[in-house]
């Protein structure tokens, strides 16, 4: 992860996409002041930005410079937290004001050229959780409610967000740290004979740790035990590079890979485990708008096309996941009229989509992104980068795809779909290794093994709530995020 650094000043557009009565400019670091000052002019001339000590709400107007050396001021108004009080713990602010496109893009372009830099995706949401103000699971929690379509999914966003899974878990983790600091306080005057804490209360907290795990364990569920496979399919246009990709998630050759477009005109099929959840991938022709000309060489081969669309419409609308896949040849007038087609269609049948860009190994791939959002019709967020070739962004597709799998089938799980495919290994880790250490102290094997097991633990635990982590860890959280969030 490349953003690990909190030292330096962030903004981004934290607004949605498009044309809204309102948008967003937010800002994060210790430059900001300067920055507005630089920037913003307050109605009343006598507010001084630098001698502000609490949050503070202000009127006035953002200076906007064009690159023809033109400049004109925008009225909004300037929401200002010179202090820790913030959503990061940083000198914050956010500057509201129309939500035309343009004008943001130049009040965002203003700001970096005073000194701040464009945050990347869930950077705001991540100097939050390094700076203590939340845990992992509420870090996750706070993209569940960006991205809740239903009451039940942002019911259950908002309860773990209020700590509903850290709260427990940190009552966990409490217990089993006061039971390892008197063991190793023992074992430093054990020759002292003095006993800090008895085997029996010892085994009473050990119980009593291993009971909240227990209960915290039994209310995740997740269809993904069960015996129903569920059902991904690879949609796009010809030549999108949906059979690489297929073998690549499968890490078998089983779809035919060329440069001819249309060289997959039947179904092919695949079950493989993503996080622990058995699905089965479909690779299909890609669709195409043809016309069937019976007498000729050219009208066989568009019937073949016209079989094959069929096959595809067929997997998609049998399909619990469709992966859109969109390349870099997908530019033209024709391409983006079918794609603008299938996404509606996607849409009007309620499917579930996830957009992936593909070839992001290639050299014109970054002229490709912004026409590949404009196409998926869906939040930005859900575009994921990838190469079949080097690898890059198949691990958070596999993860995505589990995810996606989860929310949709977890209507009884108490967590977020990402808490629980993210967590599932480790709490069942924790419940071992307590279960491990309260057998040591019942049959008193030695205080030792049981500071061992103890330490195992609270190493699981530190990975669910994200006192234990790893670079992997934050860029697989994070950068799920959308920009500005």
């Amino acid at each position: 992860m490349d953003y690990l650094t909190t030292d330096d000043t962030i903004a981004a557009i934290a607004s949605a996409a498009g044309s809204s009565a309102r948008g967003v400019i937010r800002l994060s670091g210790p430059d900001v002041t300067k920055i507005l000052i630089q920037v913003f002019s307050p109605d009343e001339q006598t507010i001084d930005l630098e001698t502000l000590k609490k949050p503070t709400r202000i009127a006035g107007a953002i200076k906007l410079s064009h690159q023809d050396g033109a400049t004109h001021v925008v009225p909004g108004t300037l929401l200002f937290w010179p202090t820790t009080r913030s959503y990061t713990r940083q000198r914050s602010a956010e500057f509201h004001t129309f939500g035309s496109p343009a004008i943001l893009s130049l009040a965002l372009a203003a700001t970096c050229n005073a000194g701040a830099r464009m945050a990347l995706p869930g950077e705001f949401t991540l100097r939050a959780f390094l700076s203590g103000r939340m845990d992992l699971t509420q870090a996750e929690a706070v993209l569940a409610v960006i991205d809740s379509d239903s009451r039940q999914k942002l019911d259950t966003a908002l309860e773990q967000l209020s700590g509903g899974l850290a709260g427990p878990l940190a009552e966990s983790r409490r217990q089993l740290i006061s039971v390892l600091a008197e063991l190793e306080a023992g074992l430093d005057f054990v020759e002292e004979d003095i006993e800090f804490i008895s085997n029996d209360q010892m085994v009473d907290h050990l119980q009593a740790a291993l009971n909240q795990v227990q209960r915290v364990t039994g209310q995740i569920s997740s269809r993904s035990d069960s015996q129903t496979l569920f059902k991904v399919a690879l949609a796009g246009l010809p030549n999108a590079g949906k059979s690489s990709l297929m073998n690549a998630l499968t890490g078998e050759q089983r779809s035919i890979v060329t440069n001819i477009p249309g060289t997959t005109t039947d179904r092919v099929t695949a079950v493989l485990q993503l996080d622990g959840v058995e699905v089965e991938l479909s690779d299909t022709a890609g669709i195409e708008n043809v016309s069937v000309e019976n007498d000729t060489a050219a009208g066989m081969s568009n019937q073949i096309m016209v079989a094959a669309s069929q096959i595809q419409s067929q997997s998609i609308h049998h399909a619990d996941l469709v992966l859109l896949c969109i390349g870099p040849e997908q530019s033209s007038f024709n391409d983006r009229r079918l794609l603008e087609s299938q996404v509606r269609w996607l849409i009007e049948n309620n499917k579930h989509v996830l957009v992936v860009a593909t070839k992001s190994d290639r050299e014109d791939f970054n002229t490709a992104v912004g026409h590949i959002a404009r196409l998926s019709a869906v939040s930005p967020r859900r575009s994921i980068e990838v190469s079949s070739n080097s690898g890059a962004g198949l691990e958070r597709l596999r993860f995505e795809i589990a995810n996606q799998i989860v929310q949709q089938s977890s209507s009884e799980s108490s967590v977020v779909g990402s808490t629980l495919l993210r967590t599932r290994a480790s709490l069942g880790n924790t419940e071992t290794a307590i279960t491990d250490a309260l057998h040591a102290a019942r049959n008193q094997l030695g205080e030792e093994i049981i500071a061992a097991e103890i330490r195992r633990s609270l190493d699981e635990l530190g990975q669910i709530v994200g006192t234990v982590y790893t670079d992997d860890i934050l860029d697989l959280v994070f950068g799920r995020f959308c920009i500005g969030k």
